[in-house]
């Protein structure tokens, strides 16, 4: 091709294109284009240099179309995450309820204790999580959306078996199978200060980082543990399963998310997790 019809394809003046092609070559110290006044060729140099500003510019476009193509994702991704605990009956019916209203929205899950749901939170690797109350953190938003009884769990033949309610007061001298503090602050605090209210420190015997753990040491024999009744609510063949006689001792989950998150997802799932959590927040005695 020729300048003239270069500088036609290109909609500028042929001089300004020949400048241009002359400011490369100084740059570069190197000829690119053998010209005369009937023809206009590449050099080697020139053929090299095509090569790779062709490779460049290819690789451009593919970065801009990733680009592009990650701002998508983003805009129809929610990535949440919630306590194991809460699974078998909170989250699988928000995640049904908002598949139906955003089929399109690809949603992420994650199991996360309380503790590092607020750090994912912090780091913005999750958009919205549960956590286990009570929180409170600068720069979040908590909604709590379901609270029920904690239970008392003990061993069959257990001195308390008898009873129907069983107050803290009760528990003095037992051995205790805790939900560790790092894992959910608010909650371990909570039970601790009404043990102390009642006159005494719990003796723990073991610290565990998932709830359900909780019953299979029981049964074995090793303490008893005070839970949230959905992690546990019936007897078994090893355990018996007791209603805590104080309602001021409850337990309680929260939504999180950061307090500056417009998104209509976000609020979606809080919505969404208000009514699910309310049809499984139970009564004491239920």
């Amino acid at each position: 091709m020729s300048f003239t019809g270069a500088a036609a394809r290109l909609h500028i003046s042929q001089p300004a294109i020949t400048a241009q092609i002359q400011r490369l070559e100084e740059d570069l110290g190197v000829q690119l284009l053998d010209r005369n006044r009937r023809s206009v060729k590449l050099t080697r140099a020139g053929e090299a240099f095509l090569a790779g500003a062709r490779k460049t510019l290819l690789q451009a476009e593919e970065a801009v179309q990733a680009a592009r193509k990650a701002a998508q994702l983003e805009v129809n991704r929610l990535r949440m995450s919630c306590p194991p605990s809460a699974l078998r009956e909170i989250v699988p019916g928000v995640i049904a309820e908002f598949h139906q209203m955003h089929p399109d929205v690809k949603l992420d899950l994650f199991t996360c204790h309380t503790s590092t749901t607020i750090s994912r939170l912090q780091d913005e690797s999750v958009d919205i999580g549960y956590v286990r109350l009570p929180v409170e953190v600068r720069g979040l938003k908590v909604v709590p959306v379901h609270r029920e009884p904690l239970i008392v769990c003990l061993p069959r033949a257990h001195r308390l078996e008898e009873r129907d309610h069983i107050r803290i007061a009760d528990l003095q001298n037992e051995k205790f199978i805790l939900y560790g503090r790092e894992w959910a602050p608010g909650f371990h605090d909570r039970l601790a200060q009404a043990c102390s209210k009642s006159g005494f420190t719990p003796t723990v015997v073991s610290e565990i980082d998932e709830m359900y753990l909780a019953p299979t040491l029981v049964a074995a024999g090793i303490g008893i543990a005070v839970l949230p009744k959905m992690v546990v609510s019936s007897n078994s063949a090893d355990i018996v399963v007791r209603d805590l006689a104080e309602d001021s001792v409850f337990s309680e989950i929260g939504v999180a998310s950061r307090a500056a998150d417009a998104s209509a997802f976000v609020a979606s799932i809080e919505a969404i997790s208000r009514v699910i959590g309310r049809r499984y927040s139970l009564q004491p005695g239920s």
